[in-house]
């Protein structure tokens, strides 16, 4: 099996290799420094999401809802709602992850091209939209 062609069940992983810089680079902007074993869920009100290879790893240990996952920026996105973070902290943490929660707040920019460059974005407003974290 090829990155290109992965799937995890019923969602597709776009391949690594082509997942927009922009969005690699805004990642680690926003989690910091992260260690393999390192877990990022970001929180927004009553939105939360795990992004890039946190979101593969969400959907390998994660019971995720289809309709949840979104790859339309080319990575791959898992929104959730935030009810859930307590729950799945515990799973990730249970299975050797450390789970780091970051909370944003505010609003972005209004496209994708300045979402990149804006200090903070409300994902709960980008949900679904295909825009960059």
């Amino acid at each position: 099996m090829t990155w290109a062609s992965a799937s995890m069940g019923t969602v597709p992983i776009p391949d690594p290799r082509t997942w927009p810089a922009g969005v690699r680079e805004r990642f680690r902007e926003l989690a910091g420094d992260c260690g393999p074993l390192d877990v990022c869920i970001f929180t927004s009100g009553l939105a939360a999401s795990m992004y890039l290879q946190d979101a593969v790893t969400a959907v390998g240990i994660l019971d995720v809802d289809p309709s949840e996952w979104h790859t339309e920026g080319g990575y791959p996105a898992f929104h959730f709602d935030a009810r859930s973070v307590e729950e799945y902290s515990r799973r990730l943490t249970a299975c050797g992850y450390a789970v780091r929660v970051v909370k944003l707040a505010g609003h972005g920019a209004e496209t994708a091209e300045n979402a990149v460059r804006a200090e903070v974005i409300d994902i709960s407003a980008r949900r679904g939209k295909g825009v960059v974290l």
